[in-house]
């Protein structure tokens, strides 16, 4: 080869490695503006989690700890057939993380649900963080799946909360129904008059009743603005108060017959001699009303009570006979002579009891002769 062709070719060398440097620069910058190059070279850090239904998650998409994006899936495999029907997550997902984060934050505690960005965007992997009571997982391992909402469900209203908001809603078009028609209550306050008219009647009496008791109109008017009568129910209150406190501490007579068992014992023997008292009573009454005895005798026995009321009549003679002054005890009772001697006999006879009690010796001589 001619020394030009050996200076052309190395021109044309030198081109090419400047034209792979300028690439190489090229790639590093924009690596390093979309931080490619410490991907490079930091260690990747795996997680797996297993899903019921992915239901279109596909490889690429974000994974977002506590919203934030720190990975990629990087792979959606179908598990084998499940041995039991409570196996429902035969779908694995394996995610690419961020490894710092990861280890700081993904626990033995983390859990995994599948969501949308937005009502219906692209699925997303959401990942819980863990608590400082989990233990840090290593790259691999597998993260707990939690159930999310499924859009499918909500948009066909098979959730039960849009079913129920569903049936609340109905119900809610029944009721403003009703209520146009005039049915029920509120429906007649509405669109009857006559409703309208007795509200607005209790409304301006319950407006009076409130201006009386402003004015102490009133009992209960007196009550709440009367400051006397206030304190009659404050003093009232503070002898309650006296009297529950004496019964606590064993005062009075009501406290002894709470407290005392021996007064109870009392009150309750006098009791049950006040009924036997009353048994008795009943006892006699029957008796007289069968005619035993004086009294029912008295009250049923023809020829006593005739000879009760005979003997009546003579005394009712001899009261006669005496107010005549018939008879010594009727002149003792109108002879005035009779009177005066027998007071005169009284008087003398005292004093002799006088005298004797002065001088027995005077009234007492014993003479003893012998032959």
């Amino acid at each position: 080869m001619s020394s030009r062709g050996k200076r052309l070719a190395w021109s044309e060398l030198k081109v090419g490695l400047l034209v792979l440097a300028s690439l190489a620069i090229l790639v590093f910058i924009i690596m390093s503006a979309t931080g490619g190059i410490g991907d490079l070279f930091r260690q990747r850090f795996i997680a797996k989690t297993t899903f019921a239904e992915v239901d279109g998650l596909l490889p690429g998409a974000e994974v977002r700890l506590a919203g934030k994006r720190v990975g990629n899936v990087k792979a959606v495999n179908l598990t084998e057939v499940p041995k039991r029907a409570e196996d429902r997550n035969t779908v694995e997902v394996v995610m690419e993380i961020d490894p710092d984060i990861a280890r700081r934050l993904i626990r033995s505690d983390s859990s995994a649900t599948l969501g949308s960005i937005g009502l219906l965007g692209d699925k997303v992997v959401e990942i819980r963080p863990g608590t400082e009571s989990g233990q840090p997982l290593p790259s691999g391992s597998y993260i707990q799946s939690t159930p999310g909402t499924d859009i499918r469900k909500i948009i066909s209203g098979v959730d039960p909360i849009i079913s129920d908001l569903t049936a609340t809603a109905e119900q809610i078009k029944q009721l403003v129904t009703n209520i146009n028609e005039g049915k029920g209550t509120l429906g007649q306050l509405i669109n009857n008059p006559r409703a309208y008219e007795h509200l607005d009647n209790t409304l301006l009496e319950a407006t009076r009743l409130l201006k009386d008791i402003r004015e102490g109109q009133g009992t209960v008017g007196r009550l709440i603005n009367d400051p006397a009568l206030y304190d009659d129910l404050r003093n009232t209150t503070r002898r309650l108060e006296n009297f529950v406190r004496q019964i606590d501490e064993g005062q009075g007579t009501v406290t002894r017959l709470i407290k005392e068992p021996q007064l109870y014992t009392k009150l309750d023997a006098t009791l049950t001699e006040l009924k036997q008292t009353s048994e008795r009573l009943n006892m006699i009454a029957a008796r007289i009303e069968r005619g035993e005895g004086t009294i029912g005798r008295l009250i049923h026995d023809s020829a006593l009570h005739d000879e009760t009321k005979k003997t009546i009549t003579n005394i009712q003679h001899i009261t006669a006979r005496l107010d005549q002054g018939q008879g010594t005890a009727g002149a003792l009772l109108h002879d005035k002579a009779l009177y005066d001697n027998l007071n005169e006999l009284s008087s003398q006879l005292v004093r002799l009891i006088y005298d004797f009690r002065q001088d027995p010796q005077k009234y007492l001589k014993l003479k003893i002769s012998i032959f």
